[in-house]
């Protein structure tokens, strides 16, 4: 059988290797043609069409698309209509993984990648062997046989790595949250609800499914569970005065992590609910949560100038991660929201601006942001900038001491960047220079 893996970004072009070294017949396409790409293709040495149309498809039985690769796309449609499988490549990864390895999934709109990563320190605080991989990872295909000596996988799954996923059955799969967004590949917000859900097909009885008690999606998906279901917030595992409670046992006090926030302490319950399934112990999971610090550009302290704090908050890609930061602050806020623009709804942020003493809307969307929150009664909040440099620039003439200003755009960074980090970076090389490079260590 002939495998067309479509889309040559890094997942792609681990799914190709993948199946190159099993000897598979593979052939591997683009709809783009660029210097790197022929590179990529010299490199993989197979068959390889550039600008590819659905020809390409001719003598294929199996598709592997990237996730950047839309469902809509051409392509995508035309193996649709011929019958042709499509997988993702997290699908080939779990079937060249066999069933034998025991895997913990992890998905959600915000936090799932805080959540795998403090899930990976307390597995490493306890000794249990595990390999991480999926959305912010390793690409699964290229750690497959690791995974298998192992027996365990953490994999952080996105919507577009769900969306080919059928009946996966994880023993462990955690939804976090589940608001608006990617409705740019998405066609609307309930089909983005049913690749969400998809985390929890296949379980079994025996198996673990997690949920957020402040999450109606994953309380909605309750009635239909076969797998044990753990709701987070609620009952015996939640935060009770300033306490961490895992199923009825006190883990840490708030005031004794590293990290603030409270989507923050909601996400090392899910973590810590997770290692205590896959075999960490009480004290393990204790001193894993005590040494853990929370990911460059998620709440991160950058700077400091004239008694203000600058925090990166560059992974906050749409209105509820906002929402999550703004409520986290309860001094006032200097809010730099926007960047590339995908038309996202952001009511969600509303009634959280009281908190907020200016807020510069910036980049592409950052006219539309403006005109939203203008006219939805906060005007006089609001201040507009061509991009992030003058943004910080103009939101440090509006900060008074003890204030915050936080980079939580709502938004993603293409406009001018080529990603989350590098506007985290951006920001912070700013707001140093800005403060006279007095920076702060990370929070």
């Amino acid at each position: 059988m002939r495998t067309l893996v479509y889309g040559l970004g890094d997942s792609g072009i681990a799914a190709a290797r993948a199946l190159i070294q099993r000897g598979e017949d593979v052939m591997v396409a683009d709809d783009r043609d660029d210097e790197n790409l022929r590179s990529t293709l010299q490199d993989l040495g197979v068959e390889g069409r550039l600008k590819a149309r659905s020809e390409v498809l001719d003598g294929v039985g199996r598709v592997v698309a990237s996730p950047g690769v839309r469902p809509a796309h051409p392509v995508l449609r035309a193996a649709t209509d011929r019958d042709i499988p499509i997988v993702s490549e997290v699908g080939l990864g779990l079937d060249l993984i066999g069933p034998d390895v025991r895997v913990a999934a992890v998905t959600g709109t915000n936090g799932k990648t805080t959540v795998v990563d403090m899930l990976h320190r307390l597995l490493q605080t306890s000794g249990v062997p595990h390999v991480v991989a999926g959305n912010s990872w390793r690409d699964l295909t290229g750690c497959v046989e690791e995974a298998r000596d192992t027996g365990l996988l953490i994999l952080e799954v996105s919507s577009f790595q769900l969306h080919y996923l059928h009946s996966p059955g994880f023993e462990i799969a955690a939804l976090l949250n589940v608001r608006p967004d990617h409705l740019n590949w998405h066609p609307t917000f309930d089909a983005y609800v049913r690749d969400k859900l998809r985390i929890f097909e296949g379980q079994r009885a025996q198996d673990l499914a997690l949920m957020s008690a402040g999450d109606p999606v994953g309380r909605a998906a309750l009635r239909g569970l076969r797998a044990e279901a753990l709701v987070v917030g609620e009952g015996d595992t939640a935060v009770r005065e300033g306490s961490l409670i895992l199923r009825g046992s006190r883990l840490v006090d708030v005031s004794e992590v590293r990290f603030a926030g409270k989507h923050n302490h909601e996400d090392a319950l899910f973590a810590a609910a997770c290692a205590k399934r896959l075999g960490a112990g009480h004290a393990a999971i204790r001193a894993g949560l005590l040494g853990y610090e929370l990911k460059p550009h998620r709440m991160q302290v950058v700077a400091e100038r004239a008694g203000v704090s600058y925090v990166d908050d560059s992974k906050a890609t749409n209105p509820a991660a906002v929402a999550a930061a703004l409520e986290s602050f309860d001094v006032p806020v200097v809010l730099i929201l926007g960047g590339s623009e995908k038309d996202t709804d952001f009511s969600e942020v509303l009634p959280h601006l009281d908190t907020c003493r200016a807020v510069v809307c910036q980049g592409e969307s950052g006219p539309r942001i403006a005109t939203y929150l203008a006219d939805q009664g906060f005007p006089d909040l609001l201040h507009t900038a061509p991009d992030l440099e003058r943004a910080v620039a103009s939101a440090t003439e509006f900060a008074r001491p003890s204030d915050v200003v936080l980079l939580s755009p709502g938004c993603a960074s293409f406009d001018q960047f080529s990603g989350y980090a590098e506007r985290g970076d951006a920001f912070a090389r700013f707001a140093r220079g800005l403060a006279g490079d007095r920076g702060a260590a990370g929070r």
